[in-house]
């Protein structure tokens, strides 16, 4: 939690914190060595008379002024004028505007080159929050946790607050909230009383700014006015993302600030080295186990910028350091182009310790089984791990896997038709290459798609695909991405997943009692669609509401695991994979088959990618690999 931000060294001690160049005050140090004062060895503990010095600056090199009041004065008056300020956190720098105000917000958009990624609100308490959602017991539960997310909540019909709801979360059906996860920000919101947009201060593509010379730096380019602190922030956090299920399952979308790093208990075995597992690139975490000693990282987002490559290499140093591990095994992704994958061979040649590649979505198996403690069980259990990317055993590129584990084994039990990958990764940014790609056999109506691209483009693809298939995918992300294109709801993704998220919106805006998902098949070890595209067309044709059209797509998934856990005879399903963040279908899910079956998903950690060093590390234990050992480093480099 908040303590992890701050800490050097452990055990848990002032001298140990970056609060130790701050001496208390008389009252403050007899609370602190005073074992009958609720204070005493409070490590954080100070007052007004000893407090931690506030400055708000200008400019790069303007600071206005270090009187705390003032300094707080300062700041409301910057919001309420309409301005956006950068507000130094717990993990990292948030970025604050007045939600009530489109020209504010529209600014902090364009500002940070976010122009459609929903952004959360902070709000001074929870009555205000229950004064503008529709919050459940869950909710409330979660937002007023040790832990403090962002958690994703359904508007009201009439909010009292004038908040921006389209251009908070444009396209979409929920808002992410949370309220003061630290003193600063509760003085910040509750002087303001209303609701303000709150995000994470970065550049567009780069980690969390927590430094204070890099926030002077960098955030003048998007805030007006910057307030900081005199307490070094040692390790980054982003804040904690989740939502829950009408039957009040949670999902963690992001695990960061009060969830990370520790993971108590786990049901991993001890082994007989520790072995530090790498993750994967796009929403990278990484684990590091020795024996009951369990660390997962938080969410370090994805590794294609030298700001997150350098936060991911000091986070992992900063663990290393707390926890005095020395790997003894590297485990990493099986995609050779991973960054992770990389950093992983590199620290395995340097320490000349083994390595091994794991297949990534036995990963996300691994994990959903690791985390419900099914990797001993004597039942079959069925796991159905879907999501955008990763690299497969026959070099192809995966995402839809259904995997049969029994006997501490996993096969392969099916996956779905694939399909041309067109342009490597620019398929998952651009969801109009994805339904170019799967209309390929239905060229009539390929031509629905012509007035996405340009007519160079369409020319161009149109060459593109008549060459031979050089590269397949299975990815049930890049499938629905699709869909959403076809049905019009979204053709090029300005940030990850926004796609699914918006098909996911409308499918919930469709009540009713039956929906008849569409047709598709189980054949020999594949899940056939072909007759899904005529009758979604149709659909369109027919002018069937897009909300209709939407929930019965994801009715068509849910009935795609109904069919595969029948045919496997698994009383046992676990779902793993960035797909089972969309709440409304793991609604569909445990309302179609939870008297049927016994289902299993994760409870501690998210379902995307965040998850899979904990899944390496679950496959390292099933596949025994630390026998291995007693051999050179260049005979035992290999894959699980």
């Amino acid at each position: 939690g908040p303590r992890y931000s701050i800490m050097k060294a452990l055990p848990f001690e002032r001298e140990h914190t970056s609060m130790d160049s701050f001496d208390m005050c008389p009252d403050c140090l007899h609370e602190y060595t005073n074992p009958a004062d609720p204070r005493f060895h409070s490590q954080t503990n100070s007052c007004p008379h000893c407090a931690i010095p506030l400055h708000l600056y200008h400019s790069s090199k303007e600071c206005v002024t270090s009187e705390s009041e003032e300094v707080l004065e300062l700041l409301n008056a910057h919001l309420r004028k309409g301005h956006v300020v950068a507000v130094k956190g717990t993990g990292g720098y948030l970025l604050l505007c007045d939600a009530g105000n489109a020209q504010a917000i529209r600014a902090l958009r364009m500002r940070k080159q976010r122009p459609a990624k929903p952004l959360a609100l902070l709000y001074p308490s929870l009555q205000a929050i229950s004064n503008d959602t529709l919050l459940n017991e869950w909710e409330q539960a979660a937002l007023t946790s040790a832990a403090a997310p962002i958690v994703l909540c359904t508007p009201g019909i009439s909010p009292t607050t004038s908040i921006c709801t389209e251009l908070i979360a444009p396209g979409l059906h929920r808002i992410g909230i949370m309220l003061p996860s630290n003193p600063l920000l509760y003085l910040v919101a509750k002087d303001f009383g209303k609701p303000l947009v709150a995000t994470s201060a970065n550049i567009s593509g780069a980690p969390i700014v927590y430094r204070d010379k890099d926030a002077l730096l960098q955030l003048f380019e998007i805030a007006d006015c910057i307030v900081t602190h005199d307490r070094q922030i040692l390790a980054p956090q982003d804040d904690s993302v989740l939502q829950f299920t009408a039957q009040g399952r949670k999902i963690i979308l992001r695990r960061s600030r009060g969830l990370a790093p520790n993971y108590y208990p786990h049901t991993l075995e001890k082994q007989d080295r520790p072995v530090l597992a790498m993750g994967a690139d796009l929403k990278s975490s990484f684990a590091l186990l020795d024996k009951e000693r369990l660390y997962i990282s938080q969410y370090l987002g994805k590794q294609g910028s030298i700001e997150a490559r350098q936060a991911f290499t000091d986070n992992f140093q900063q663990v290393l350091n707390l926890s005095g591990i020395q790997p003894g095994a590297v485990l990493t992704d099986k995609h050779p182009g991973y960054l992770s994958t990389a950093y992983g061979n590199a620290f395995a040649d340097e320490h000349s310790i083994p390595q091994y590649n794991i297949q990534h979505h036995k990963a996300h198996a691994a994990a959903v089984l690791a985390e419900n403690g099914l990797l001993n069980s004597q039942e079959a259990v069925l796991c159905f791990a879907w999501d955008g990317t990763g690299y497969g055993d026959d070099d192809q590129i995966w995402g839809s896997e259904v995997i049969r584990f029994e006997a501490q084994r996993m096969e392969t039990f099916a996956r779905l038709a694939s399909f041309r990958q067109v342009l490597g990764d620019k398929m998952s940014r651009e969801p109009r290459l994805s339904a170019f790609s799967v209309l390929e056999h239905w060229p009539s109506d390929q031509l629905r798609l012509k007035e996405l691209f340009s007519r160079k483009e369409w020319d161009w693809y149109l060459q593109l695909i008549d060459q031979p298939i050089s590269l397949h995918t299975s990815s049930m992300g890049r499938w629905l991405d699709a869909m959403a294109a076809i049905i019009g709801v979204c053709s090029s993704n300005t940030y990850e997943g926004q796609a699914a998220m918006q098909l996911e919106a409308l499918a919930d805006q469709y009540h009713a009692d039956f929906i008849e998902p569409y047709p598709a098949r189980l054949l020999e070890g594949q899940i056939i669609w072909s007759d899904l595209v005529p009758a979604l067309l149709n659909d369109l044709d027919a002018g069937l509401a897009k909300q209709q059209i939407a929930a019965r797509l994801l009715k068509t998934l849910v009935e795609i695991i109904k069919r595969c856990a029948a045919a496997s005879g698994c009383r046992k399903l676990a779902f793993s994979g960035g797909v089972f963040q969309n709440r409304l279908l793991v609604e569909m899910i445990g309302q179609e088959l939870n008297n049927k079956y016994q289902l299993y998903f994760h409870r501690k950690l998210s379902p995307n990618d965040e998850c899979i060093a904990f899944g390496q590390l679950a496959c390292y234990q099933l596949e025994n690999a630390a026998t291995a050992v007693e051999y050179p480093k260049e005979q035992i480099t290999g894959t699980l």
